[in-house]
């Protein structure tokens, strides 16, 4: 059963997506390095105090809506998928996520504006491939758990880096698409990256 916020959390859960909002709006206008917490800071109306209590860094800021994706993703691999899971469970896994954070409110418009701001802005690269590197290190020992391996050994590190290579694929693409005007749904495209992978993996 889903647990409704209650009006405090609501409230910080919408200044959270205030300040990922104006952070975005800043570096598509001004660009990463010429864009200050306290800019951020005053264009949502808050403290640069309240901001630190949210986000360590301004690109943090704008990088909120992919930890939240891999904070869900976590909460569904631990519900949902068990020692014996296959890698269809977990990319089954990804997509459930993937569709309940598009429906749920504009979280994967702000992953969209991330996958094209970095394309221009290498401060938001470089923080977007940290955040990466580090969530890939959590998400080793998740594949492990989900399809019974005791350690991080060689086959779970394999199927991470291949699952997490046709998301990071599906969501460049869907970025691409989107900006030359493809009304084009993320999960489709995840779903089609999933099954190319299965196709040139074949043997």
């Amino acid at each position: 059963m889903t647990t409704v916020p209650d009006l405090r959390e609501r409230r910080r859960l919408a200044t959270r997506a205030e300040i990922e909002q104006v952070a975005l709006d800043l570096f598509a206008r001004n660009g990463s390095e010429r864009t200050t917490v306290d800019d951020i800071a005053a264009a949502a109306g808050v403290s640069p105090r309240t901001f630190f209590r949210y986000f360590a860094t301004k690109e943090d800021a704008a990088l909120g809506a992919n930890r939240a994706f891999d904070t869900a993703l976590a909460e569904r691999l631990e519900a949902h998928v068990d020692g014996r899971s296959s890698i269809a469970d977990v990319e089954a896994a990804i997509a459930d996520v993937l569709a309940e954070m598009a429906a749920e409110d504009g979280a994967v418009q702000r992953m969209l504006r991330v996958r094209c701001l970095v394309v221009e802005d290498a401060g938001l690269r470089a923080a977007l491939l940290r955040l990466d590197a580090e969530q890939s290190r959590a998400f080793f020992g998740r594949i492990a758990a989900a399809t019974g391996s005791p350690t991080v050994d060689l086959r779970a590190r394999i199927v991470a880096e291949t699952l997490g290579a046709a998301l990071r694929a599906a969501l460049d693409d869907w970025a691409a698409r989107r900006e030359q005007g493809e009304d084009v749904d993320l999960v489709t495209t995840y779903r089609q990256a999933c099954a190319t992978l299965r196709e040139v993996t074949a043997p």
